[in-house]
């Protein structure tokens, strides 16, 4: 017996657990193919992202559950699209809690954006020349925005990178 979904989606995302993910979508592949490979676990979540979730499949491609692959590719608006349709589930409210928010002492953001705290719910997304950022941000004239920055490749140190992201975000924000 595990622990309720919404335990084991904030265990995976707000500290970025990535062995917990990949056993995720080993445990989709048993439950719903039959086989707990990853082969199948992602077929399940493939199908589920362009026919449930509305993704255009040529916005992804997947090849780990955790997103350490450098093969993995997704669009800003495959995030976009996904984010928006937890938005407007039933499980908005545990997926929403589920992500890093600033200042959070187990989240992959406690020392980033200070001044955005309780307004920001995101997940990040670090691997070698790949930094990102995607979630939701509360602006100060309390609109809610979905937004997802992507950098890949840029040759730059990450701190300096994750610095730009924070300062788009904190630009966007203002309005």
């Amino acid at each position: 017996v595990s622990p309720p979904m919404g335990e084991i989606v904030q265990g995976i995302l707000e500290p970025s657990q990535n062995w917990m993910a990949e056993q995720l979508v080993r445990t989709l592949g048993w439950e719903f193919a039959g086989d707990g490979s990853w082969e199948e676990g992602l077929s399940v979540e493939r199908e589920f992202l362009v026919h449930e979730v509305g993704v255009d499949s040529l916005d992804i491609a997947l090849r780990d559950g955790s997103g350490m692959s450098a093969k993995n590719l997704v669009t800003p608006r495959a995030i976009v699209r996904i984010l928006d349709y937890m938005r407007d589930s039933p499980y908005a409210g545990v997926f929403r809690n589920a992500l890093a928010s600033p200042g959070e002492e187990e989240s992959t953001l406690r020392r980033r954006l200070d001044n955005l705290q309780n307004r920001v719910f995101a997940k990040t997304g670090t691997i070698t020349w790949v930094n990102s950022l995607s979630g939701y941000v509360f602006t100060n004239s309390d609109r809610e925005l979905i937004f997802s920055i992507l950098t890949n490749g840029s040759g730059l140190p990450s701190g300096l990178v994750r610095s730009g992201i924070d300062r788009v975000l904190e630009i966007i924000a203002v309005h």
